[in-house]
């Protein structure tokens, strides 16, 4: 059929762990440069200082929602990797049935 794909439960786990992973890595990024924008901009004062401290509040909460949106990803990944095994496990067990009905 056209439009499917096929993956397995490693991919999925492997997926799961890497978006964790980036999610990680970003927030530590966004961590230190605030750390650096701190210490450069600690004494600024002024009409441009709070302009740009507002600009730099926007920043981090459109950092915070794209964290949030990677971690939603995450739990959806996980949703179908759980899925994918209890559905596997049914099938598997269906086929047991069969096969030992049929002796």
């Amino acid at each position: 059929m056209a439009g499917q794909f096929r993956v397995t439960e490693d991919q999925l786990a492997k997926l799961s762990g890497d978006i964790d992973t980036a999610n990680g890595q970003i927030q530590g990024e966004i961590r230190r440069l605030n750390g650096v924008i701190e210490q450069i901009a600690g004494g600024w004062e002024g009409q441009a200082a709070k302009s740009y401290h507002q600009l730099q509040e926007r920043w981090n909460q459109d950092a915070k929602k794209m964290s949030d949106i990677l971690q939603d990803i995450k739990e959806a990944v996980d949703s179908t990797r759980s899925n994918y095994t209890a559905s596997e496990e049914q099938q598997n067990s269906e086929i047991s049935k069969i096969m030992s009905d049929f002796g």
